[in-house]
């Protein structure tokens, strides 16, 4: 196939960063553009936070580093990842950083900071960080945050509070005129309760989110898959679906039926109806928090990896598969068509990391990852209703790619532009970082 995207640019950062890791594969958002600018956090060599706006005029990057935000605890756990957040209505970015199941680090910029936007851009444009809202007895053991910037309204985020397998998902919306934002239930989310007897009739679990994304009409979407208690992800099952269009208070199924209501302490839970929209059963080693897009018709598509068929290992149980088990994960696509039926194809690829995806404007899907130092690109067409799918290996010049992020949405909405980060290999060890644009050629 001919090259699925062009190179428009690669705007270097910083060629000396924190080794371990500053990209997590879940970022949800990692970069995101605003008016001229574009925004995304990374870790220095000294373990700091450090803000970068891009002005997309000229490409000038700007960095400013936020002492006394470092990382603290465990710092060579890549789960530990950095998200951005915008709410327009009163200019402020919102960050989110550090943290697996540790108490929740939140802080934003002045009011006015991305609307008005100041010639230099300095570590007094950030306020001091403070709890989401005060005295809360649910930010002790955050992992996961993620921002769901507006358009539409209003600015989200979303995190895990608990561990593995026995985690509540809790949603919080901004108000921009308090500066304040508020919990939507106690209960959380998704409910641990049930009993699951493939998994030796577990009573616990926790939802792993793939991207969870509003639509241009404020619908707002999530897919997710159930980890059982339990340090494996073998006990991962089954594609699950919910939407709310009252910015998620209250939830619907597949086929829009009501299944919860936050504010009134009615979670999702494993029991209701009509969230299984493809069964995917355990020892599949369905791998979470993978990625999800929305087509032109608003209906959400998700690209993950998995076996063809259930698989258990000889011996004993680890966190991940052994490598005769691992080298038959593959790629598969699962989407809805507006009728509510969902449809899927695969296995397309072996696949064993997570992916970015996004539309180009003629409808194909466009699935990336690094691997090997390249851009490994997999492209399912529009015009075949994503059944045929076409690939490449692309080397981005000067650059000896390690890991990049899931796209800059506001970017994409701005031009069609796929813009996102990457973390580089340096020589000496070193870990650069930088950004990267593409124009999608359909």
């Amino acid at each position: 196939m001919g090259a699925p995207m062009k190179l428009q640019r690669v705007v270097r950062v910083d060629n000396d960063t924190w080794p371990p890791f500053n990209m997590a594969s879940f970022d949800q958002d990692k970069v995101r553009s605003f008016g001229d600018f574009q925004y995304t956090p990374y870790w220095d060599a000294d373990k700091t936070l450090v803000v970068v706006r891009r002005d997309l005029r000229d490409h000038s990057v700007q960095t400013v580093r936020l002492e006394g935000r470092t990382l603290t605890i465990n710092p060579k756990d890549g789960h530990r990842n950095t998200v951005v957040g915008v709410s327009e209505e009163d200019g402020r970015l919102h960050l989110s950083w550090d943290h697996h199941c540790n108490p929740l680090r939140y802080g934003a910029s002045r009011p006015g900071f991305i609307t008005d936007p100041p010639e230099t851009m300095t570590a007094a444009d950030f306020e001091p960080p403070r709890p989401l809202i005060p005295n809360n007895k649910f930010e002790s053991r955050a992992t996961y945050p993620r921002f769901l910037s507006n358009p539409p309204r209003p600015l989200h985020f979303i995190y895990r509070q608990g561990g593995s397998g026995r985690g509540d998902t809790y949603v919080h919306r901004y108000d921009p005129k308090t500066h304040s934002w508020a919990r939507l239930g106690e209960a959380g989310l998704f409910s641990r309760r049930g009993t699951y007897p493939p998994w030796q009739n577990s009573e616990s679990r926790c939802a792993y989110l793939n991207d969870t994304l509003l639509d241009s009409k404020g619908r707002l979407h999530v897919t997710w898959c159930y980890r059982e208690a339990g340090p494996t992800w073998a006990s991962n099952h089954d594609l699950h679906y919910a939407t709310s269009d009252d910015s998620g208070a209250t939830w619907h199924n597949n086929a829009g039926k009501q299944i919860a209501n936050l504010p009134e302490g009615d979670p999702i839970e494993l029991a209701d109806p009509g969230i299984v929209v493809r069964s995917i059963p355990v020892f599949s080693w369905l791998m979470n928090q993978t990625a999800m897009t929305l087509d032109a018709d608003n209906q959400p598509h998700v690209v993950t990896y998995h076996l063809a068929a259930p698989e258990r290992p000889k011996g004993k149980l680890k966190h991940g598969p052994p490598p005769e088990i691992g080298r038959k994960l593959s790629l598969f696509h699962y989407w809805r068509t507006a009728d509510g039926a969902w449809h899927s194809s695969g296995p397309v690829t072996p696949l064993t990391s997570r992916p970015g995806i996004v539309f180009d404007r003629s409808g194909n899907l466009v699935v990336y990852y690094a691997r090997a130092g390249k851009l490994k690109v997999h492209v399912a067409l529009g015009k075949s209703n994503w059944q045929t799918w076409e690939h490449a290996e692309m080397q981005i010049p000067g650059i000896n790619l390690r890991q990049a992020s899931k796209p800059d949405l506001g970017r994409m909405a701005r031009d069609g532009t796929l813009s996102f980060a990457v973390t580089t290999n340096e020589e000496g060890g070193k870990r650069g970082f930088a950004l990267v644009d593409f124009a999608l050629t359909p």
